[in-house]
């Protein structure tokens, strides 16, 4: 092996070692359950409580700061029917499509 594959190597394994060191690290400051303001003020239906344990399967990165940014916001059915936000992996193929989950599956209150 040439020392120019050695050095490359050595340094990919040190950065997927940093990774796994600090992923960790970021992940136990993420809350446990999100609510999201609703963007009209009403008494129901309940605002949406996101789980991040229930989506721990996924990394943090599949979701920040792609679909959701990390602050504040809210955001309508619509915008998830045309992919965005929660559609945007809640599409009926990588997850059920919003559409044909009950209301009370995003918006009981906790």
């Amino acid at each position: 092996m040439s020392l120019v594959l050695l050095r490359r190597w050595r340094w990919q394994v040190g950065l997927c070692a940093l990774l796994l060191v600090t992923t960790p690290i970021f992940a136990v400051n993420a809350p446990q359950d999100v609510r999201i303001p609703p963007l009209k003020e009403r008494t129901t239906p309940a605002p949406a409580l996101f789980s991040h344990w229930a989506h721990n399967a996924q990394h943090c990165y599949s979701c920040h700061p792609g679909a959701f940014p990390q602050a504040p916001l809210g955001f309508t059915h619509q915008d998830m029917r045309e992919g965005r936000y929660c559609g945007s992996c809640h599409d009926g193929q990588a997850a059920k499509a919003v559409r044909t989950l009950s209301c009370e599956a995003c918006h009981a209150p906790r």
